[in-house]
């Protein structure tokens, strides 16, 4: 069966794209830029095409598109034109997880950390899973996939737009429920119901037991619950502990013994973008993590404060869709005003059309000067701020789900540092 992914560029249909090409499959794809990811593809034998072009559709028995097509690229004919289309998590739930035993990781926060984490567990207890992580994994030479010859198949799970519904997980791994996605979800009880839903499809839950909306579920569901423990672990906050015990407590059901989940997660090496040490500059420790909401912001600099307990924190933010923004405005200003030092760029958005409120110059002016200071949306400016302003024993967190990662990759440039990771 030949199978085109339209959109291959991104972090979910690549690595689909390459299970898809290990369990036999015909394999092929396009997306409208050239990457890293795409090159990596092409190395791999994989047909991979700029541009989008109905050409691409001949011979084809299934399309396979990213999300994004939804609001990027509707009246593509490639995608109008196109016999079976369906977005790439529903080919990875009918064609890829079939007679596998799927554990599925679920939540506002955490899912690729913990879905990583398990993942290393399972392989260092030599159970050889076969993975989907929405995250490139440091110790599989920045791969977000691993491809297994067992039935064990572990998957991040997306609540967005109820995307996880399509699966029915053997094990559903839930590491929190909040608000978010608010371009989506009406309000908070609408999230919850979408978890309710997969929770319901799948045959055994495990939940965090110390999280509120993970709670929510006991009115209606049977489940077994976890908390966070006090093991070893490379990475700093609370969170990244909650993050472990979830892994470790889905482990002990697969069989896995408590010695191999400790040294596992003892010897677990992160995430990129998950407070990822990038590198050095000048002496300012660069750090870039994905976080887009305000608890995952506020975790990641306790985090900072935990591990370099004497250093300037500067946080430096790109707000992620106007909606997410304006629903949670205050909770972003709140949690922001607890760096030393605060940096807001303009809201990276790609799919509101006709949205353009409230803006990262709002929230800095919200949180109020000498603290706050907006840098706008060239990247060479933002890097240069902070060549500039930066101090010796700084910690620079660089905050989003944007394109603020290439900043630390331009700050090392222009200082000729060399990156860590």
């Amino acid at each position: 069966m030949k199978v085109h992914f339209m959109g291959i560029g991104g972090s979910g249909a690549s690595a689909v794209a390459r299970l898809a090409k290990a369990q036999g499959y015909e394999v092929s794809g396009c997306d409208l830029e050239n990457s890293g990811i795409i090159n990596n593809l092409q190395k791999e034998g994989i047909d991979v095409k700029i541009g989008h072009d109905v050409s691409h559709l001949k011979n084809i028995d299934i399309l396979a598109h990213s999300p994004a097509i939804y609001y990027q690229s509707q009246t593509e004919k490639e995608f109008t034109k196109a016999k079976n289309p369906m977005i790439w998590e529903e080919f990875m739930a009918k064609y890829l997880m079939k007679n596998k035993f799927v554990v599925a990781v679920a939540g506002t926060h955490g899912k690729g950390t913990t879905t990583s984490m398990l993942c290393w567990i399972l392989e260092q207890a030599g159970l050889d899973p076969t993975c989907e992580i929405g995250a490139n994994m440091l110790a599989w030479g920045k791969k977000n996939d691993r491809i297994g010859k067992s039935k064990l198949f572990i998957c991040e799970a997306d609540e967005y737009r109820e995307k996880f519904l399509l699966y029915k997980p053997d094990i559903l791994l839930i590491t929190s429920i909040e608000m978010d996605h608010p371009d989506y979800f009406k309000d908070y009880e609408a999230v919850v119901t979408a978890f309710v839903k997969i929770a319901a499809k799948s045959k055994k839950v495990v939940v965090n037991g110390e999280d509120g909306g993970c709670l929510k579920l006991k009115k209606t569901l049977k489940y077994k619950s976890f908390k966070k423990g006090q093991m070893k672990l490379r990475f700093p906050g609370k969170h990244i502990r909650s993050d472990a015990a979830g892994a470790a407590a889905v482990a002990k059901i697969l069989g896995v013994k408590n010695k191999v989940i400790k040294e596992a997660l003892e010897s677990y090496t992160g995430l990129e973008r998950r407070f990822e040490l990038r590198g050095e500059v000048n002496g300012m420790k660069l750090i870039d993590d994905y976080a887009h909401h305000p608890t995952a912001v506020e975790v990641n600099i306790a985090g900072a404060r935990e591990r370099y307990p004497k250093a300037r924190i500067v946080a430096v933010f790109q707000p992620h869709m106007y909606a997410r923004l304006a629903a949670m405005f205050d909770e972003f200003k709140k949690v922001l005003s607890k760096a030393d030092k605060v940096a807001v760029l303009d809201v990276y958005s790609k799919r509101e059309p006709g949205i353009s409120k409230p803006t990262g110059k709002d929230l800095a002016l919200a949180i109020g000067g000498p603290k706050a200071t907006y840098i706008g949306g060239d990247l060479n400016n933002v890097a240069n701020f902070l060549l500039r302003n930066g101090r010796r024993g700084d910690v620079v967190l660089l905050m989003g789900a944007g394109d603020i990662y290439k900043v630390s990759d331009q700050m090392m440039l222009t200082s000729g540092s060399k990156s860590i990771s």
